[in-house]
């Protein structure tokens, strides 16, 4: 099984993004890949959203989509203080905006594919690294790293349910870890789920953020949550892991789990040719279908 994956599209950045994804479909179409993965950050806006994912409409292989941070901010404080919030982009809006372009919101609908399980969620972060790193310790490279922490605190709005009850004045935000635990909370349901089922040979994990320090900037404070990578951990199913959010390329093994990464990032200021960018920023990996071992007795 061939599966192409990126993330991190950002097409409302700059027009160089937004030329981008037609290409990057051209080019799906020549590798004629088994399944298509992005792992979040298309855009906060809406009609952005399909735009980008209608690029791929012709591509016939399955398309899985998991959000990213930026996908579910709510860009409007009026919005917010009307009750309007990232749960709802992250369970209506999104997956409604996947249906209508002929993909699988995988944080809400888990898929097998020829023996392979497929499960994602947004994952987030819980801030267990703790502080101590400044804005300045950021290199100039990752400095989005920062200004996406800045904005997630403005426009990720995980409205708490029981203060909007209590009819407060403005929308009571609930804390990042426990937004973090209640999306591992349903990750470990889904993986459990599967991990039980015989059906499914090994488990492929989608989520934006990454799971693992392995795959976080050296240097830098760990930008996702150690229990996603602990759940992932704990399933001898679970193989490989595709994430996003960092806007740079990773393919590394972590224990007993491939963890890889291809994002697309920020690209106003890269001048070549877009088929040239496209190649750094789409991947494949190959995946053992059980149709390809040799029946007993043959060599």
């Amino acid at each position: 099984m061939r599966i192409a994956y990126t993330s991190d599209l950002h097409v409302d950045i700059s027009q160089r993004n937004w030329e981008l994804v037609p290409y990057m479909s051209e080019v799906l179409k020549m590798i004629d890949p088994d399944l298509f993965v992005i792992a979040g950050d298309i855009s906060p806006e809406l009609g952005d959203m399909e735009y980008a994912l209608d690029c791929f409409s012709s591509l016939r292989c399955p398309k899985l989509f998991v959000p990213g941070n930026q996908d579910i901010w709510v860009l409007s404080e009026e919005m917010q203080e009307k009750g309007h919030d990232s749960y709802e982009k992250y369970y209506f809006y999104l997956p409604e905006v996947c249906r209508r372009n002929d993909f699988i919101p995988l944080w809400m609908e888990p898929v097998i594919f020829r023996g392979v399980g497929f499960i994602g969620s947004i994952g987030w972060y819980d801030h267990a690294a703790g502080p101590g790193v400044t804005e300045g310790d950021f290199p100039q490279l990752h400095r989005y790293l920062v200004d996406s922490i800045w904005n997630d605190m403005r426009w990720a709005c995980w409205s708490d349910i029981s203060m909007m009850v209590e009819k407060k004045p403005a929308p009571v935000r609930r804390p990042d870890p426990e937004v973090a635990r209640e999306f591992n909370l349903r990750l470990d349901q889904d993986i459990e789920s599967f991990n039980r089922d015989a059906s499914v040979s090994e488990i492929v994990v989608v989520t934006h953020y990454p799971p693992f320090i392995e795959m976080s900037v050296k240097g830098l404070p760990f930008p996702g949550s150690h229990d996603t990578g602990a759940i992932l951990y704990s399933y001898e199913k679970v193989s490989t892991s595709i994430s996003g959010h960092i806007h740079e390329k990773k393919d590394v093994l972590a224990k007993n789990v491939r963890a890889v990464r291809s994002p697309v990032g920020y690209i106003s200021q890269d001048h070549r040719k877009y088929q040239e960018v496209v190649k750094d920023c789409l991947e494949v990996i190959h995946l053992l279908d059980r149709d390809d071992f040799l029946p007993e007795g043959q060599t």
